[in-house]
């Protein structure tokens, strides 16, 4: 409670004429360096994004648009695909009790465009990138540390991959692969774009097809950067899963759900006491043409994780080249058959 002072206050004692000049100059260099003291506060407590769209197209010239269909066949065989996805409210901050304090991330529209090649009927090699066109959010203060919103548009991480095929052919009831994909830091943190270093995701995947029915599953590793400062909203290195399956009505049309979700084991930061994120995407494709594939699906967040959103709207096209017919020759006439 303030109170008034019943008491007369004192007058300042007489300065020096000389003193007092030195006193100007000496007070305005304090207030500088106060200032300065409390912007590197300032920024010091403003915690720093990291790629929070948690929707990771597969390569170009999957069945899939998450899971990944290990469909390898031909040699130097490319395909192209581009994929947009539109989240609202993949971050949003909460009470303990549930209340919601703010959506430092309210909507996102993401397009994801990837090239890939497949070599020797067994691997595929792929280089992509996703550009943020649109974003928004709410800037906000909690316990003492500034969250700012992303806006307007950004580069994501460079993401370059190679799976290779173990066991199985495509299309068989079970086929066997090992990826590894590496995320450059072409991203940034502030536009919740990358996460500021590099990534490497390894993940082991499985897929086949019986009859109209078709599947797929995969389980990775996700290390991400990371550090002990606890101003940076980076969820640390992830164990991954992933699975898919459907049903094909008709040979051009495959309709089926694909689950993905992430575990961090390693967090430090604001979301460390978060659920993990867990996303449902109800999808369909087809097969418009004998190069072309179109996709869309609709994807409700299971839960509250850092990334998942409300819900989830993906659109997808990608282009493959048909392998080339095998090309007859002719046999010499000493070898043909006599009529």
């Amino acid at each position: 409670m303030l109170t008034r002072s019943t008491s007369r206050p004192r007058l300042p004692p007489t300065t020096p004429p000389a003193r007092r000049a030195l006193a100007v100059p000496a007070a305005l260099f304090v207030s500088i360096l106060v200032l300065l003291a409390g912007g590197a506060r300032a920024r010091a407590a403003q915690v720093t994004g990291f790629a929070s769209d948690r929707f990771e197209p597969a390569g170009a010239g999957s069945e899939w648009m998450s899971l990944e269909s290990l469909d390898f066949g031909g040699h130097l065989r490319p395909s192209f695909a581009l994929v947009g996805d539109w989240a609202w409210k993949p971050l949003v901050f909460y009470t303990p009790s549930g209340g919601e304090i703010g959506a430092l991330v309210r909507q996102q529209l993401v397009a994801h465009a990837d090239a890939a090649v497949v070599l020797w009927n067994r691997a595929r090699v792929d280089v992509g990138i996703p550009f943020a066109l649109a974003q928004s959010g709410s800037d906000f203060l909690v316990n003492g540390q500034s969250y700012a919103a992303p806006h307007g548009g950004a580069v994501g991480d460079l993401r370059l991959g190679v799976v290779v095929r173990l066991f199985g052919r495509p299309h068989e009831r079970v086929t066997g692969a090992l990826g590894v994909q590496l995320f450059l830091p072409t991203g940034q943190t502030q536009a919740f774009s990358g996460d500021g270093g590099v990534r490497a995701w390894t993940r082991f995947m499985v897929a086949g097809d019986r009859g109209p029915f078709a599947w797929a599953a995969q389980v990775g590793l996700h290390l991400r950067p990371q550090d002990g400062c606890g101003c940076d909203l980076a969820p640390g290195h992830e164990l991954t899963l992933g699975a898919s399956a459907g049903w094909r009505p008709a040979p051009r049309i495959l309709l089926g759900p694909e689950l993905y979700m992430s575990r961090a084991f390693s967090s430090r930061g604001a979301f460390s006491q978060a659920p993990p994120p867990v996303e449902v995407l109800l999808g369909g494709h087809v097969l418009i043409a004998p190069e072309w594939r179109a996709s869309a699906g609709i994807a409700p967040g299971l839960t509250d994780g850092p990334g998942t959103p409300a819900v989830r709207i993906v659109v997808g096209v990608q282009y493959t080249f048909l392998p080339r017919p095998p090309v007859a020759v002719a046999a010499p006439a000493w070898q043909s058959p006599a009529p």
